[in-house]
């Protein structure tokens, strides 16, 4: 792997065996890395390592403050035409512009993950559509499981949000480029509130905000460098194995591990509407294939909007 950064120290905590840094200048490097660098940093000059025991990912970029949403360029230059390289992470310590699920402000706190990766399958993938966001969830919350929280458990609100003790603590998003059945590339964004609780507004379909420490019984028992490269590895295998068929396997997982089957709940109009409009109240019976819910009394499946867990309002 190839790591960039303009902090060292930050680069570091995600990759704590890296060392032997050289400084090299931005407009030196070639294509496609220079189209990369030049959109996340924000100076002439950072610094370069090559380690060799990472067979996960080819580049890391390590952004001590990002200017913008690493995420959105990534799923710009995926669909830009310009030639980009395969197997890339971007992290940033803290940043700007950073968002959630449908544009939803995210808060960039320093000590959190903010991860975007983006693959080039070049392939057909079964489960696609949902897939690159199920593999990402599941490997958000196999990095909390490996966490001791003093027995709080994670679990999986749909769609694509990681709770633990009924507070969030992280969540996902994927955007893809196809051609016909052909998944081009993919660009997955996970957010995790690792040792820092962010200040946000509560609302009836986010009643909580809590990071990994809240539950962790000492801060060095849940620390970013060991929550990252975790995640990193966990990321990787996840979407290898969706990259190989294995998406039946994957939303296994999914459903094992969601926090509404069997629950009450009301499923609002996704709108940034104050009073959005219910559409679908009752118990989750199950979950579709494609993530669709299956709700006692309801006339179809419901694809979509914001969900209300009854019990924890």
């Amino acid at each position: 792997m190839i790591i960039f950064t303009d902090n060292i120290s930050f680069a570091q905590r995600c990759i704590p065996q890296s060392d032997n840094w050289k400084t090299c200048k931005i407009s030196a490097l070639a294509s496609p890395v220079a189209l990369l660098v030049d959109e996340l940093f924000r100076t002439e000059s950072i610094a370069r390592t090559e380690i060799a025991d990472c067979e996960h990912w080819d580049y890391l970029f390590a952004v001590d403050s990002a200017s913008k949403s690493q995420f959105d360029v990534l799923s710009g230059l995926a669909v830009s035409g310009h030639e980009i390289p395969d197997r890339v992470l971007c992290c940033a310590d803290s940043g700007d512009e950073f968002h959630g699920f449908k544009g939803r402000d995210w808060i960039a706190c320093r000590g959190n993950i903010h991860l975007s990766a983006l693959i080039k399958p070049g392939q057909e993938i079964p489960g696609a559509a949902v897939g690159f966001v199920i593999a990402a969830v599941i490997a958000a919350l196999q990095t909390v499981e490996s966490f001791d929280l003093q027995g709080a458990t994670p679990a999986i609100k749909w769609v694509n949000d990681i709770l633990v003790g009924g507070s969030k603590v992280g969540g996902v998003l994927a955007r893809l480029q196809t051609q016909g059945p052909v998944t081009e590339s993919a660009v997955v964004g996970i957010g995790l509130n690792v040792e820092h609780r962010p200040q946000v507004v509560r609302d009836p379909f986010v009643p909580d905000i809590a990071a990994l420490s809240s539950f962790s019984k000492t801060p060095e028992s849940c620390r970013y460098v060991d929550a990252f490269p975790r995640l990193m590895e966990l990321l990787s295998h996840n979407l290898d194995g969706l990259c190989q068929g294995k998406y039946s396997e994957l939303l296994d997982l999914y459903r094992k591990h969601s926090l509404i089957l069997g629950q009450q709940v009301t499923i609002f109009e996704d709108s940034r509407e104050p009073a959005s409009r219910a559409i679908a109240r009752g118990m989750v019976e199950s979950i579709g294939p494609s993530l669709e819910l299956f709700i006692k009394g309801h006339p179809s499946p419901v694809t979509k909007g914001r969900l209300r867990w009854e019990s924890i309002r």
